[in-house]
């Protein structure tokens, strides 16, 4: 979207020519991996962790001693040996970022392609309950926190689950969970989300992404093998603050979730389930969670990435801009307009 006015090209165009070229070494990168790192199921009864062949994602809502997200998927991909790690943040520009997971129930879970609100899993005697307005939940994808000094590089597939006990109560005691995060990198967890009612108000979380497919209709059965994609949104400051601190330590981890509620039990249970079960690699059916990945690294004003600064970027960024190109999206707020033309320049300048 473009949202600016006429651009003085030719006096910006004059002082760029005045810059000097300067080496940056940036690059364009495109990189997809077939496999993850390391997947895992999270749930505090699963006794044999990193060697599931399925994941179940489901919810174990308003229980006392369980989460709200009570079963979570955990997944990774290492990407320092394709993408340069321990650069400045600002020199990981994600141009783009998919994910896929594959569904390994059959017809049990219903697609939702729309995020719910949180509201719609309180009783319905609270006076802040909300009708769901479409069948099902949604499978969403969230960023991943870790406590008890742990982190991506020491929380491995065998790693212990949470703290002592592991049985309930053991409310917000696992080491590794789905998050959200604000712009420098705080992490808020959201396993115990329906229960969490900030200032007495509803803790809505926004996921990074959630699970979308062409080949199923919204409200119907999931076949299994439906593969869903998580596009995750440049647009969001968090979000990308996210991705370029993973690729800067040389990991990408995320863990999807489900607030459907388990049948039951808060295990599981007895009757007809209607939760998800995620494709694991330990599964051997080529359906395992699949990263496809465009950044540009290095220098952010080597906008034609040719490895130096000079006057070709900036006509380059000019031609972008004056078109409404979303490449001239330089701030990544969606919109093409002054502000943008402003942060190349400063950048540019440096």
């Amino acid at each position: 979207m473009s949202r600016r006015n006429a651009t003085p090209t030719i006096l910006l165009a004059a002082a760029a020519a005045a810059v000097a070229a300067l080496p940056a070494h940036a690059q364009s990168l495109s990189v997809h991996f077939n496999t993850p790192s390391l997947d895992r199921w999270m749930y505090p009864f699963n006794s044999t962790p990193g060697i599931e062949t399925s994941a179940p994602l489901f919810g174990a809502i308003l229980q006392p001693g369980f989460d709200d997200r009570d079963a979570q998927f955990l997944v990774g991909f290492d990407t320092q040996s394709t993408i340069p790690p321990g650069l400045p943040l600002d020199h990981y520009d994600i141009l783009s970022i998919t994910i896929t997971l594959a569904v390994g129930n059959n017809n049990v879970a219903l697609y939702d392609p729309t995020p719910d609100s949180v509201r719609t899993l309180f009783p319905d005697t609270d006076p802040l309950h909300l009708p769901d307005a479409d069948p099902g939940k949604p499978i969403e994808l969230f960023g991943v926190a870790y406590r008890n000094g742990f982190s991506a590089s020491t929380f491995l597939e065998s790693t212990r689950f949470g703290g002592a006990p592991l049985v309930p109560p053991a409310e917000g005691a696992r080491n590794a969970f789905a998050a959200v995060f604000d712009d420098q990198g705080n992490p808020t967890d959201v396993s115990r989300q329906v229960r969490l009612r900030p200032d007495g108000q509803p803790f809505e979380a926004t996921p990074f992404a959630v699970g979308l497919t062409d080949q199923v209709e919204p409200g119907q059965p999931i076949p299994a093998g439906t593969v869903m994609t998580f596009t995750l949104s440049r647009c969001d400051p968090a979000a990308r603050a996210y991705l370029a601190r993973g690729l800067a330590e040389g990991r990408l981890r995320f863990i999807a979730s489900s607030l459907e509620p388990a049948s039951g039990d808060p295990g599981g249970g007895t009757g007809d389930p209607t939760y998800p079960t995620i494709i694991t690699r330990e599964a051997g059916l080529g359906l395992e969670a699949t990263l496809a990945l465009n950044v540009r690294v290095g220098l952010p004003a080597d906008f034609n990435a040719d490895g130096f600064v000079d006057f070709f970027d900036f006509a380059d960024f000019v031609d972008a801009f004056e078109d409404g190109d979303t490449a001239a999206d330089f701030n990544a707020d969606c919109f093409v307009d002054f502000f943008d033309l402003d942060a190349f320049l400063e950048a540019f300048e440096a």
